[in-house]
C-alpha cells in the first residue's frame, strides 16, 4: 500500500507516486478509494496492525455478492475547535454510462490525521443482482474538505462478471 508524505503519495523508500483515479492528493490532503469484499474484516485488520495492513481489495464481482467502498485519507484542515469536517459523496456509473447517487455522509471529524493515514468512517455497501447490467462500472468518490475548502474526486473500475 502507498504511503504518505506531505508532498503526496510515495513508496515504502520514500518514493514519490504520482497521482491516479484511485489516489488523490491537494497539498497535505489525501485520499485514496479502495473496494474490499468484507468491511468488517479490513476495518479489524485496520485499527489492530501497525503499520497499516495489507487490504484485501478486488477489482471484479460476483452477483448478489457484497462489496464495500472505502476511504483512506490524511491532512484536513481543523476549524477553531481542531477539529476536521470531511464529507463523501459516492457514485455508481453503470456500463451504459448513467451516472447513480449511491449514498455519503461525514467521513472524518476529528483531529486532523497528519502523521498517519486514518481509514475514514463513511463507507458504500453495495451488490448487484440478476437484472444488473454485466460489464465494467465505476465506482466513485467526491470527497470534500469542508474547513480546508479542497475536493477531490477518485474512481475506481469494478467488473460485474
Amino acid at each position: 500500500m502507498p504511503l504518505a508524505s506531505t508532498a503526496g503519495w510515495t513508496d515504502g523508500a520514500g518514493k514519490p507516486i504520482p497521482d491516479s483515479e484511485s489516489m488523490r492528493s491537494d497539498g497535505e490532503f489525501l485520499v485514496q478509494l479502495v473496494i474490499t469484499p468484507d468491511e468488517a474484516e479490513l476495518r479489524k485488520a485496520w485499527n489492530t496492525s501497525s503499520p497499516a495492513p495489507a487490504l484485501r481489495t478486488v477489482e471484479s464481482v460476483k452477483r448478489a455478492v457484497s462489496s464495500s467502498a472505502m476511504l483512506i485519507l490524511r491532512g484536513c484542515a481543523p476549524n477553531a475547535i481542531g477539529q476536521c469536517e470531511v464529507v463523501v459523496e459516492f457514485f455508481v456509473v453503470t456500463p451504459s454510462g448513467k451516472r447513480v447517487p449511491a449514498g455519503g455522509g461525514p467521513l472524518w471529524t476529528s483531529e486532523p490525521p497528519r502523521a498517519t493515514l486514518v481509514l475514514g468512517s463513511a463507507s458504500m455497501n453495495f451488490g448487484f443482482g440478476a437484472t444488473d447490467e454485466a460489464g465494467l462500472y465505476s465506482v466513485q468518490a467526491k470527497v470534500t474538505d469542508r474547513i480546508g475548502g479542497r475536493t477531490l474526486e477518485l474512481s475506481r473500475p469494478l467488473r460485474l462478471e
